[in-house]
């Protein structure tokens, strides 16, 4: 990944687009949420708390860096525990309290708040003894050892820190918070501070209540006083240049033979480790590469940490920056997006061009939107990409898309999962064939319920067809286990989300999809003989199913097939698909019969769907089984078609269909001998079993005879 993230960073700078290089100890906010807010603590020049603000400003944030030394140690920003622990009774009564179901009372909350259940034990005096004085006075020596910058409300604010305790500091919040209570100003901010629950406490239908830190950052009350105020864009890239100076000071270069580093510049020993990257998600702070002394590996050639793999500080920085640069906010669907919440991918061209391509959203990734993934339309996109890359002039042309995934592993570990590069005619081309193997199968309508508005009487139903899924679906989609009541038996992660993209980019994949094939089988053969017997009895699919559960799968299987060309030209004409065509048939004509003969009585299971578990091992035996089994109904169908009935034409139909397929089979039957399906056959069937019939072209003559 460094070497390609440092070829990017050659592209942005060729693109004449500016990045910021940040110092590796300034690190990025938090991400904010109605969860977890951000504060501003205002300090007035007798150290006391002068106010406190909530920070709705997003995008100031995105802007906003804290110096960390160490982790959950920093400054001007960190995490500040609650000052009082709660009981799950009380904790639930502040609830009331902000949501207005009780009327707020300051009497019972102070009885509340006594010493036995203080918050800011050892540990947490401790913590904020860092971040309030140790961390801060670091920081102040690193930038300004002669004390020759004047008039900056970062290094006022380190002095008035100074002035003041932990101990002082809580009580000076204390005091604060109760005034603000004693008088209900802003209470719904203020209570925040004062509240945290005990991690033992458990609420029904709730997450546990634990004692979840604040998110504060410290400014002055008079900053109008210095150039700007500490929480502003300007005040902390300031302090990133003069860190950067400061760092370039203290660095010697040593004298005599100097040594290059991996991309050939000049280099020496800076004894660090390499710089890390906040990502999205779960996945959070990421090194660009791991240089762990104690890695036995590298006592081998006896290059340890960073002489492992010599970077120099400047291309250090370059490739920091070309991380930073691809996922931006903004390019959320672009040039990244998220898999999971412990898994991100990456996907950029070779030149950056002015129309941005949606690359991540083509492989499956939600959009900045926040589009459910199932919305999302793999045409589309599809689309929307190669029009803008064939759109390109000349001497913009892309050559070559890169693409990567890192995946959180555990607390400590980030691992690159998946790293391709891939030419721009093959991701063209892989899309087209993408297309044209989920389209690999005949049509299937799955009867649905629509959601009743307020103005109809009852709800309706409307037929539906596959959709094409995303590559980053495909595991997803294959890694349920069904039941054969629909319902969801759990869930193996045999497939990885990767191997949804090796499916779309690699030129043979014909031994995955065998392999993929295998699993697809074993895991839905459930589902697909609870929606057949309940879509052959008439019945429409509950909208509470969701669409992905089953709006997919028949894409999927078509893919797989045309991966081992199997063509649906070719494969509706073999047995396995004309068995599941006719078990169908058979399906549809027996629920025919209960809706006429014993008044819309219909059986739990069909008689068709009865025999799909034996027709997936030896459809010789189950043909046999049907024979016996169906032919009450076709003696019945042969009478019914002669009456003068509005559906009569009906039973003419499902026989006519029988003779079609029973002929087809016939032809075949020889080779069907002892036959026990595979999973390719077994997939065929399965389509064979839902496949609409090929009725455009029968009903309108048989409703005229």
């Amino acid at each position: 990944m460094i070497n390609e993230l440092y070829r990017l960073g050659d592209v942005i700078n060729s693109a004449g687009i500016l990045t910021d290089d940040w110092h590796r100890q300034l690190k990025e906010l938090r991400k904010i949420s109605e969860k977890t807010p951000f504060f501003k603590i205002l300090i007035s020049k007798t150290s006391s708390i002068y106010s406190i603000e909530e920070i709705t400003d997003k995008e100031l944030l995105t802007k906003l860096r804290k110096w960390e030394t160490s982790y959950g140690h920093s400054f001007p920003a960190f995490n500040m525990p609650n000052l009082f622990s709660f009981s799950k009774e009380q904790f639930l009564q502040k609830d009331d309290w902000l949501s207005g179901k009780k009327p707020f009372n300051i009497t019972l909350l102070k009885s509340w708040c006594t010493k036995e259940v203080n918050n800011w034990d050892k540990k947490a005096l401790a913590k904020l003894e860092k971040c309030l004085h140790v961390v801060p006075n670091e920081l102040k020596q690193k930038i300004d050892k002669d004390n020759q910058i004047k008039n900056n409300s970062i290094l006022e604010l380190v002095r008035l820190l100074e002035n003041i305790s932990v101990e002082n500091f809580r009580e000076t919040l204390k005091k604060y918070v109760f005034e603000k209570l004693d008088k209900q100003e802003n209470v719904k901010t203020i209570l925040r501070f004062l509240f945290s629950g005990k991690p033992e406490e458990k609420i029904p239908g709730k997450q546990n209540i634990q004692a979840n830190d604040v998110q504060i950052i410290l400014d002055l009350a008079n900053w109008e006083l210095y150039d700007n105020p500490v929480v502003n864009e300007k005040s902390i890239k300031w302090l990133n240049s003069i860190l950067i100076k400061s760092d370039q000071a203290t660095i010697k270069q040593p004298e005599g033979l100097t040594k290059q580093d991996a991309f050939g510049y000049e280099y020496f020993e800076i004894k660090e480790s390499m710089p890390s990257v906040k990502l999205a998600g779960k996945v959070g702070e990421v090194k660009l590469r791991s240089m762990f002394r104690e890695h036995q590996c590298q006592l081998r050639y006896r290059l340890i940490d960073d002489g492992s793999y010599p970077i120099n500080k400047a291309n250090r920085g370059k490739i920091k920056a070309a991380l930073e640069w691809l996922k931006e906010p903004d390019k959320e669907g672009k040039t990244w997006g998220m898999v999971d919440s412990e898994e991100i991918i990456f996907a950029y061209p070779s030149k950056i061009p002015k129309m941005p391509l949606k690359l991540a959203s083509l492989l499956g990734t939600s959009d900045a939107s926040n589009e459910p993934r199932s919305k999302l339309k793999f045409e589309s996109i599809a689309k929307d990409v190669i029009d803008t890359l064939n759109g390109l002039p000349p001497e913009n042309k892309v050559d070559n898309i890169q693409i990567f995934a890192i995946r959180k592993m555990d607390k400590a570990r980030s691992k690159i999962v998946f790293y391709r590069g891939y030419t721009t005619e093959r991701l063209i081309l892989s899309a087209k064939k993408w297309r044209e193997g989920c389209t690999n199968i005949p049509s299937i309508s799955f009867k649905i319920w629509l959601v009743k508005t307020e103005n109809e009487v009852k709800a309706k139903s409307e037929n539906i067809h596959p959709a094409i899924p995303m590559p980053l679906q495909i595991a997803k989609i294959m890694n349920k286990i069904w039941k054969m009541n629909g319902a969801i038996a759990g869930e193996i992660k045999r497939v990885k989300y990767y191997q949804g993209l090796e499916l779309l980019l690699e030129r043979d994949g014909s031994e995955l999809a065998i392999q993929l094939l295998n699993i697809l089988v074993t895991n839905i053969h459930g589902l697909i003989i609870f929606l057949g017997n309940l879509l052959h009895s008439g019945k429409a699919i509950n909208e509470r199913f969701l669409q992905e559960n089953y709006l997919f799968f028949p894409s999927v299987i078509g893919l797989l097939l045309y991966k081992q060309n199997r063509l649906k030209e070719n494969y509706v004409k073999d047995i396995p698909y004309l068995v599941g065509q006719i078990l169908k048939i058979s399906d549809e004509l027996h629920a025919f019969y209960c809706k006429i003969v014993r008044k819309n009585n219909i059986p739990p299971q069909l008689v068709g769907n009865s025999l799909m578990v034996s027709a997936l091992e030896t459809p010789e035996r189950a043909l046999a089984q049907l024979a016996q089994r169906i032919n009450p109904y076709i003696a019945w169908a042969k009478q019914y078609r002669s009456k003068d009935y509005e559906e009569s034409w009906r039973a003419a139909w499902y026989l006519s269909l029988f003779e079609r397929n029973m002929s087809l089979v016939k032809n075949q039957f020889d080779a069907l001998h002892g036959t026990r399906l595979g999973d390719r056959e077994k997939a065929e069937l399965f389509i064979g079993y839902l496949a609409d019939f090929p009725k455009k072209e029968t009903v309108d003559n048989i409703k005229e005879n």
